[in-house]
């Protein structure tokens, strides 16, 4: 019996140093879809991210390049879940069947977003930037976050395993060393979790800006979270 025990002890105690290994070998907390309906992947407690990725390339993608070098833009709405409408904050951009296109494919994504999360209001974020926005990777102090780049560089993320989250808002470097830095491609719709998400705390998705300032290059990208 001493040695069944002694047995169990030392199973025991491989267990508990086997322990990190099975968190390095767990599943990554971020997700490629194909399909919009897969978006709701983002339910899955093991998420923070989940990005359909879209592929598209249209001559919308060069007309959206051509308004974002040379309009401005800078819109933060509030609009109905159910009937969501930005027309009259858009009407400063050139008219014509482009400009419909690249309408209907918001509203789309407002509905959608809407639809996932029960959202009577969302509160919208449409701008041009040739300036980098938030250029440190941080956490949202949100539920869910939808960004999609339409022209320019897109959100940059980092994997879980790779952020040294004690680092997240102070001076220090929050990327492990030879940690890879991930950008999402132009048309891609990310859902990032931020810290209101129940049960999400301090399990944020961390994310930057991408750098454009020194490169002279723009970006139009939209955002949009629940209110």
């Amino acid at each position: 019996m001493a040695g069944a025990a002694d047995g169990r002890t030392r199973r025991g105690r491989g267990a508990r140093l086997m322990q990190p290994a099975l968190r390095a070998l767990a599943p990554p907390a971020h997700a490629f879809v194909w399909t919009p309906e897969a978006l709701a992947g983002i339910y899955r407690e093991d998420l923070n991210l989940c990005v359909w990725r879209r592929g598209l390339d249209t001559p919308l993608a060069h007309w959206l390049s051509d308004v974002a070098a040379t309009r401005e833009l800078d819109v933060i709405a509030r609009v109905r879940g159910d009937a969501p409408d930005l027309r009259r904050r858009l009407d400063g951009l050139p008219q014509g069947p482009p400009f419909e296109a690249w309408l209907t494919d918001v509203h789309f994504l407002l509905h959608l977003y809407a639809d996932l999360f029960g959202a009577a209001e969302l509160g919208v974020r449409l701008h041009i930037l040739a300036s980098d926005m938030c250029p440190r990777f941080h956490v949202d102090r949100v539920g869910v976050r939808l960004l999609c780049t339409y022209a320019g560089p897109a959100t940059e993320w980092l994997e879980n395993a790779h952020v040294a989250r004690g680092a997240l808002g102070a001076s220090g470097d929050v990327t492990r060393p030879g940690a890879p830095v991930h950008a999402l491609e132009r048309f891609d719709v990310a859902l990032l979790k931020g810290e209101s998400w129940p049960g999400n705390q301090g399990n944020g998705a961390v994310h930057r800006s991408p750098a454009i300032a020194s490169s002279g290059r723009r970006r139009l990208f939209l955002s949009i979270e629940a209110l």
